[in-house]
Order: structure tokens, then C-alpha cells, then sequence
């Protein structure tokens, strides 16, 4: 049987072997690594120019060939990235990019504070192709390393609770965002995991639970407008499934003017005006 270690172990031996594989592979794109390097200088200053002429092939050339030439240079982590973002932002290509980042964590793996960001982005593409094993575990590191920033490891245990939350797995999501939320971190992100814990409580129809989490949100002095009505949208919603109609009505109302999509929540207020209506007449005796 394979413990988690065991297999953490598997997936670093085997994005070694990716990493070399990737590596090899940008020494045979443009002529190889044994070639005559021009100065790596350059081959920056060209890419840098084919980036503003939105040429991203020449950008890639040139900052492949910088990676060649420059084992050791203090420009690497950006090249490296640049040369991610074009392969997600611009080619659409979720595989090249897993390569690249499979090459950077074999790079970064002694310098824990780039390697945390390139587990963290090399998780969400492995979660974007179904490889929700390898995701778990890049994410169950990050939480686990008291190195790590608490932003991070907040952001990693919220990844975390997503993959449970989609297999199901509500108490682990649970107790994933319980451990985000016992971190020291700013408030906009603490109101990020109590709007997914409210999500979880939702999905199990733990009405009351789910309505305390919004509350303790909406508490918060340094809250996002985008956040802050999104948490009383939600939490109307919630009120509403409650059966407290009125305080639903008066949130939803009281969002009215600012919320993006007006119509919907004029909808939401009719609606409740219905309810409330009919629920009076009745109760109205007849004469």
C-alpha cells in the first residue's frame, strides 16, 4: 500500500525525468545546445521587442535560446514565466505549459519561495487536465510547509477544498478551509474562505452554518464591493431557503441600486413580494 510520502516521492522522481526531458527539449527547438551562442543579452532584448510587436514565436525563439545560453543568469524566473503565460495566454497549449512548469520545479527545487509559486500554478493545470492526484499532492505540500507564506498556504488549502468539494468529499473541504482559516492572513482572502465555506455548508444544505459564515464575512472592515455584495446576494439566498422572507427581501433590497445586474434582483424582490402576498391572504380570515 503507498503512503502519501511514497508516492510525493513518485511524482518528484518523475517530474525529474519531465524536467530533463523538457530541457533536452528546448535544446533541439531552434538548432540545440551545442550550437554557437549568441550573447544572451540579446536574446532578451530581442524578445523583449517581439513581445511588443505581439510576435510571440520570435519572443519564444529568443527566450528559449536566453535559457540555453544562461544557466545561471537572475533573468531565468521571469523568462521562464514569460514563456508559460504565452503557452496559456496566448497558444491555448495547457501541455506545453505543464512542461515548462515541470522543468521549473526541477530548477526552483531548492529555493523554496519560487518553488511554492511553480507548485502552486503547476497544481491548477494538473487540476485543469483531471490529474487531480498530483494536484492534491502538490497543494497538500504547500499547506503543510510552516515556511510557506500564510497567504500561500491559505490559497493552497482553498485549491484543496475546490478538488473535494467536486468529488464530494464535503467534510474534507471542511476541515480544508477550517485550517485556511485558522491562518494569520489580510482579510480580503480570510473573506475568500468564508465565502467557500459558505459554498460547502450550502451544498449539504446546512442553511444555518452557511448564514453564519456570511455574517462573519460581511463583519470584516476590508471587504471588496464585489465581495461584499456577492456575500449578501448569497446570503438573501440563503435567508430566503430559511423561509425568513422578510430579511431576505430587505437584503436583496438593500443591494438593489448597486448590484451589477439590476434585473436580477428586482426579479428576486417580485418574487418575494409574491410570496409574501399570498402568504398573508393566507392567514387573512374570511368574513
Amino acid at each position: 500500500m503507498k503512503t502519501k510520502g511514497t508516492e510525493a516521492g513518485s511524482i518528484a522522481r518523475a517530474l525529474r525525468a519531465t524536467g530533463v526531458l523538457a530541457l533536452l527539449f528546448l535544446c533541439l527547438i531552434g538548432g540545440g545546445c551545442l550550437e554557437k551562442k549568441e550573447p544572451a543579452v540579446d536574446d532578451l532584448a530581442e524578445a523583449r521587442t517581439a513581445l511588443a510587436k505581439r510576435n510571440y514565436l520570435e519572443a519564444e525563439k529568443a527566450l528559449e535560446r536566453f535559457l540555453r545560453a544562461s544557466p545561471s543568469a537572475p533573468e531565468r524566473w521571469e523568462t521562464w514565466k514569460t514563456l508559460v503565460d504565452i503557452s496559456l495566454q496566448i497558444r491555448h497549449d495547457r501541455r506545453s505549459a505543464i512542461e515548462l512548469l515541470e522543468a521549473m520545479y526541477i530548477e526552483y527545487e531548492n529555493d523554496p519561495v519560487h518553488l511554492r509559486e511553480v507548485e502552486l500554478l503547476l497544481a491548477r493545470q494538473y487540476r485543469q487536465e483531471g490529474k487531480y492526484e498530483r494536484a492534491e499532492l502538490l497543494w497538500g505540500g504547500v499547506t503543510e510547509d510552516e515556511q510557506a507564506l500564510p497567504e500561500t498556504r491559505a490559497q493552497a488549502h482553498r485549491d484543496l477544498a475546490d478538488i473535494y468539494l467536486q468529488r464530494l468529499e464535503f467534510e474534507r473541504a471542511k476541515e480544508s478551509l477550517g485550517s485556511c482559516l485558522s491562518l494569520d492572513i489580510p482579510q480580503p482572502l480570510r473573506a475568500q474562505c468564508l465565502y467557500d465555506l459558505s459554498e460547502v455548508y450550502m451544498a449539504t444544505d446546512e442553511l444555518e452554518p452557511a448564514a453564519e459564515q456570511l455574517r462573519t464575512l460581511l463583519a470584516l472592515k476590508e471587504l471588496s464591493d464585489d465581495m461584499r455584495l456577492l456575500s449578501i446576494f448569497m446570503l438573501a439566498d440563503t435567508i430566503e431557503q430559511q423561509n425568513d422572507l422578510p430579511a431576505a427581501k430587505s437584503l436583496f433590497e438593500s443591494i438593489r441600486d448597486e448590484y451589477p445586474n439590476r434585473k436580477v434582483i428586482e426579479k428576486r424582490i417580485n418574487f418575494l413580494e409574491e410570496k409574501l402576498a399570498n402568504a398573508t391572504n393566507v392567514r387573512r380570515p374570511r368574513k
